[in-house]
């Protein structure tokens, strides 16, 4: 079975690749430019991650007969509350296509780690992802999860240019800075995603 990953994010890409592996081996994930599909600039206006997820699945809706996965992700702090639009909160209103990858990492690493700052360095946090699947005759189901850390105002090693958050904190399935978890660590960090993907993909509608 092949998918259609409704995503130009090339972090995020390779990620769901790798994780979709373990979740569902005999599963494909493919992306637009892999299919040579002209990558969207969605409008991301719902009122919820998991409004965002279908907007952007239905965005890529016509443009294959593959069934369409999109996600969207949420990021609570405790004391801040849930931030639906964790990205674009960093970035000010500044839009990411008029940054460079450099200015972009650097915009939302020096914002996260300003809230970490703020509670003295480190800071109880949690993912909140948001899967939505879309078939070629418009059936569609859901999935979601969540994934406790630590954030911190620290950098522990090099972090991805579209992913930079990762750099910045500890996952608590490990008890380790995430950008240094080996791959086995990494799924155990990631099982409540691989959960998402198996529950969105193999339950029945």
């Amino acid at each position: 079975m092949k998918i259609f990953f409704a995503s130009n994010n090339e972090g995020k890409q390779e990620r769901f690749k790798r994780l979709l592996k373990l979740a569902v081996p005999d599963v494909e994930l493919l992306s637009p430019s892999e299919l040579g599909v002209d990558v969207l600039d969605v409008e991301e206006d719902g009122a919820t991650h998991g409004e965002n997820a279908e907007i952007k699945a239905r965005a890529y809706f016509g443009a294959t007969d593959m069934p369409i996965l999109a996600h969207d992700s949420a990021f609570y702090v405790e004391g801040e509350g849930l931030f639906g639009a964790p990205k674009r909160v960093a970035l000010g209103g500044v839009p990411e296509k008029d940054l460079t990858k450099e200015e972009f990492a650097e915009k939302v690493s020096s914002f996260w780690k300003g809230i970490a700052t703020k509670y003295g360095g480190s800071v109880d946090a949690a993912w909140v992802d948001a899967f939505v699947l879309i078939y070629p005759d418009g059936k569609i189901k859901k999935s979601c999860c969540s994934r406790e850390i630590v954030l911190t105002n620290q950098e522990f090693g090099k972090p991805h240019l579209q992913m930079p958050m990762r750099a910045l904190y500890y996952a608590k399935a490990t008890n380790k800075p995430a950008i240094l978890n080996t791959e086995e660590e990494e799924f155990l960090e990631m099982k409540p995603i691989v959960d998402a993907l198996k529950d969105v993909l193999n339950i029945d509608i």
